[in-house]
């Protein structure tokens, strides 16, 4: 193993949930019908970005708001899952273990993430973290989105790397399929709390804890 991409949202901090849960209580203010959506509408948000996440909410909702009013408000969410006291309150510790354990075996460390880097500095700066990444990658930088593997064919080039000498630690159905298309080996982050498929996953893990020892275990087989 040479290699450790992480994804962040629902990864490394736990804002998926709480995406989710704003999310749903915005699209049922616009929403035509908001009473006739279900957990599993509100589930098939998971991992989505960009004009992807407009599409789905729009068809969601049943209404035409544009595409900038709606931006505004999924930035809206943003401030409020970013804020410090909250990434405070989310941020999952135990990956201070896998970072300790990379750095130890002198595996590189990569973050490719959908959220802005705005958002990912301030996530990781929150525990001095940026400077043990060797990679820091937004989707804001690529046309294409996750589930698309662009990122993380991008992040295999930037170090130097070949799928098979790398995992990826991810969470979401979309953000799982972009790394299996990039050929990567993924772990997934169970998440039992919304409706998403994680099945394409190689391997999936209970908590960042169980993640640590699957990340022991597999660069030990190398």
């Amino acid at each position: 193993m040479k290699a450790i991409i992480f994804d962040m949202d629902g990864v490394i901090v736990d804002t998926e949930y709480l995406d989710f849960q704003l999310q749903s209580v915005y699209i049922k203010s616009i929403a035509k019908n908001p009473e006739e959506l279900s957990h599993e509408d509100f589930s098939s948000l998971v991992g989505r970005t960009g004009r992807d996440l407009y599409d789905r909410i729009i068809a969601l909702s049943h209404t035409q708001h544009p595409f900038e009013e709606v931006t505004l408000a999924l930035e809206a969410i943003a401030q409020e899952k970013y804020r410090k006291e909250m990434v405070e309150k989310l941020f999952r510790k135990d990956v201070l273990k896998i970072i300790a354990f990379a750095k130890e075996q002198g595996i590189l460390l990569g973050l490719a993430s959908s959220s802005a880097m705005k958002d990912i500095l301030s996530v990781l700066s929150s525990h001095d973290l940026v400077a043990q990444f060797d990679l820091i990658v937004t989707g804001e930088d690529f046309t294409a989105s996750k589930p698309h593997p662009e990122i993380y064919l991008h992040s295999l080039e930037k170090l130097g790397v070949t799928a098979n000498q790398t995992i990826v630690i991810e969470d979401s159905p979309s953000g799982i399929a972009a790394a299996k298309a990039a050929g990567l080996t993924v772990i997934a982050y169970e998440e039992k709390r919304m409706q998403v498929d994680q099945s394409a996953a190689d391997y999936i893990m209970p908590d960042m804890q169980h993640i640590y020892m699957k990340v022991k275990d597999l660069a030990s087989k190398v």
